[in-house]
């Protein structure tokens, strides 16, 4: 029994001895962990941008949501829709208007174009006849001024010749000859400003038919003015009907992100207002870890660090990150109620500093905002 009994002592001895050997490894092993790590569960799974989603620029009744919290969206997929009758209506009646300016326009463009080539036609015509008619006049004119000075030259012959005929120094016939020829000088030239005197009004009768092609152009120039009101209108008309084809194209929610929906607003039936939140969005691109890191585990802490973050709903997943910003202030800065301490009461506590990790590997799909974990964070030498 005594044998025994040595016996039990000894294998009692060496399970002690075991076990402190074990509890120093792990001591060890643990010190050193905490030495190589800076290791808190301070952690939150937050995201840089939540998307406040609504109808832009229209109001009226939400005909249905295709979403409900927590489920997956894809970039430009429909999420909602409000009643666009109103606004279709509008397109409607701004899209008649349209066409029927258009078809003014188009009569209004061909009545102006033959207007303006009958206008041009004619005042060519008429100054090409007022040239013709001023070319005659000048012809005339030189003739006249040419028999002007056969007739006074004759005139003087006939005068001398009566003299002479007096005299008995030349004959009747003579004298005869030269008051024929002076009558029939005289006869043309008053033919000639016969027709002086209508080549005169036909020159008139001209320029006034140039004067009537001015104002027919004046006519021409009140028809291009009206037409360019016309295509102001037709440009107003224009934005305003794209204006309301974006208003109903607005009437459809399009999810400007792929994502998540994170929450849900409305309900189909409800009446909404321009702006009115309907979903809010979550994209995984912009979530990060925030790590509230205790001051005195800060050494070594570096941007670029490597880190492993657990979350508590996922135990079995790992995420891998590195530390992508290191905030300047502690977390109690920002406190809705921060410590009062002008008073000289301190009581000395831990503070904490916002560290921000970008998930580098693992399924970020299943992160949920606000849920909490444990993070590791290698230090750097």
């Amino acid at each position: 029994m005594v044998l025994n009994r040595q016996n039990g002592q000894r294998l009692a001895l060496f399970f002690l001895f075991a076990a402190l050997i074990g509890v120093l490894v792990w001591a060890f092993v643990f010190i050193r962990h905490r030495m190589n790590y800076a290791v808190t569960n301070a952690v939150f799974v937050e995201t840089n941008n939540i998307i406040n989603l609504g109808f832009n620029r229209v109001s009226g009744r939400l005909l249905y949501l295709s979403k409900e919290e927590g489920d997956p969206v894809k970039k430009g997929e429909i999420l909602a829709e409000i009643d666009p009758k109103d606004y279709q209506l509008r397109v409607e009646r701004l899209s008649r208007e349209l066409k029927a300016l258009e078809k003014e326009r188009s009569q209004k463009v061909i009545a102006l174009n033959r207007l303006t080539k009958e206008v041009s036609l004619k005042e060519a015509m008429a100054r090409a006849g007022l040239m013709s008619l001023k070319e005659r006049l000048s012809a005339i004119r030189s003739r006249i001024e040419g028999l002007s000075a056969v007739v006074k030259q004759l005139t003087r012959d006939r005068d001398r010749f009566v003299s002479l005929y007096q005299a008995r120094v030349v004959s009747k016939r003579r004298l005869e000859d030269i008051q024929t020829r002076l009558a029939q000088q005289e006869a043309e030239r008053k033919a000639l400003l016969a027709r002086e005197r209508a080549l005169l009004a036909q020159i008139r009768a001209a320029e006034d038919k140039i004067r009537l092609t001015q104002a027919e152009k004046a006519r021409v120039e009140e028809g291009r003015k009206a037409l360019a009101a016309l295509d102001e209108r037709l440009a107003s008309l224009r934005a305003q009907l794209l204006e309301a084809q974006r208003l109903v194209a607005y009437c459809r929610l399009k999810s400007p992100i792929s994502g998540r929906v994170a929450k849900k607003y409305a309900s189909a039936g409800d009446v909404l207002r321009p702006g009115a939140p309907v979903y809010a969005l979550v994209n995984p691109r912009d979530v990060y870890i925030l790590v509230l890191l205790e001051e005195n585990k800060l050494q070594g802490i570096k941007i670029g660090a490597p880190a492993r973050i657990t979350i508590d709903a996922f135990p079995r997943e790992v995420f891998q990150g590195v530390v992508s910003e290191i905030l300047p202030t502690s977390a109690a800065k920002f406190a809705l109620v921060p410590r009062d301490i002008s008073a000289g009461e301190f009581t000395k506590v831990a503070q904490r500093i916002p560290i921000k990790i970008k998930i580098t590997k693992g399924p970020v799909e299943l992160l949920r905002i606000g849920l909490g974990g444990e993070v590791e964070i290698k230090r750097q030498p």
